[in-house]
């Protein structure tokens, strides 16, 4: 990244900030009077325009003033962003409504994502745990018949998943419990996302039990081990959103709205979130369809298990007052799901 004078950066923050406050190309004039800048509407157009080639604003149309670009925010939520601190009353709403449903998860959940909806003004997202980093506790296999054995999955959460398989040749109880031990012994501790990539690996080489079992086993690892269907998205905040200027073309409409009716793109992009916030920026989203968007997110814990929260909006997002709410949220959540 470039290195910027001392005014470069004064002007590309106040840059930033004026069109996010005004969703309109920001001037040399407006800025020098604005600012009380100490120097002339001239000397800043130069300085525009040096901002401009190095990437960091754009032009949007002839005569008209500068824009930030997706490199003039990261630049700016990166080194030039003073976060603001959450207003008390939005931190006592926040904990008071989230605490009002301590015991009920999915009520939590839901009124955070009414929260990060009303406060940011963007589209609240919540991502409930996802069990593919789950750990697995042990596994038991139950005999069925003589060619039908229920697998049961345990988690460290105490949760159990069940599903009958099909062997293609009888075995003994013996046979039942060898293959239970060696196959816990191998597996026990692992997340069910580390079983399904290395289940084969792991039982190729196995000198005991039921190979039929093994190998079923092995064949259906996805149907198994793949609990990524409980993860549940829930949004809020959809009108907010749409009443923002951005959304009067209608591309940008349509891209929102594809993201919410299909939701697999912004359950992709949530489950890579870690405990602190974290800013993903226009094109910095690996997905093109979130190209137009910028997501702030941050992860939760729920004993063992993560989930994440966040917003999706625009890029002339609000970051510094975004970025504190987003993790005041996380916070809370995590201490209400632990109380």
């Amino acid at each position: 990244m470039q290195g910027l004078s001392k005014r470069q950066k004064t002007l590309l923050r106040h840059i930033v900030q004026n069109y996010i406050d005004t969703a309109a190309p920001v001037g040399s004039d407006h800025l020098v009077k604005k600012h009380r800048l100490d120097c002339s509407p001239a000397t800043v157009r130069n300085e525009m325009a040096n901002l401009e080639s190095m990437g960091f604003i754009r032009q949007p149309h002839t005569s008209a003033g500068r824009v930030p670009s997706n490199k003039g925010y990261r630049y700016y939520v990166s080194h030039l962003m003073r976060p603001e601190k959450l207003k008390p009353e939005h931190q006592n709403r926040i904990d008071s409504q989230i605490g009002r449903f301590t015991g009920d998860v999915r009520k939590i959940f839901e009124e955070a994502s009414q929260i990060l909806g009303k406060i940011s003004n963007e589209l609240g997202l919540v991502l409930t745990p996802w069990m593919s980093n789950w750990v697995l506790d042990r596994l038991e296999l139950i005999s069925l018949s003589s060619r039908k054995i229920l697998v049961v999955i345990r988690v460290r959460s105490r949760s159990v998943k069940t599903v009958v398989l099909e062997i293609s040749s009888d075995f003994s109880t013996e046979d039942l419990s060898n293959t239970e031990s060696l196959l816990n012994e191998r597996l026990s501790g692992l997340t069910l996302d580390d079983i399904q990539n290395t289940m084969f690996d792991r039982t190729r080489d196995v000198n005991r039990g039921n190979p039929s079992i093994i190998r079923e086993m092995v064949n259906s690892v996805e149907e198994l081990f793949g609990l990524s269907g409980s993860t549940e998205l829930l949004t809020a905040g959809t009108r907010n959103i749409l009443s923002q200027p951005e959304f009067s073309e209608k591309k940008m409409v349509d891209a929102f709205l594809g993201l919410v009716e299909n939701r697999n793109d912004l359950v992709c992009a949530m489950k890579e979130s870690c405990d602190a916030p974290q800013i993903s920026i226009g094109d910095e989203n690996d997905n093109c369809r979130l190209s137009a968007f910028s997501i702030v997110k941050a992860g939760y814990r729920m004993g063992g298990n993560t989930g994440a929260i966040g917003v999706i909006g625009p890029t002339r997002m609000p970051y510094n007052r975004i970025v504190p709410l987003v993790n005041h949220v996380a916070v809370s959540i995590s201490h209400h799901l632990s109380s």
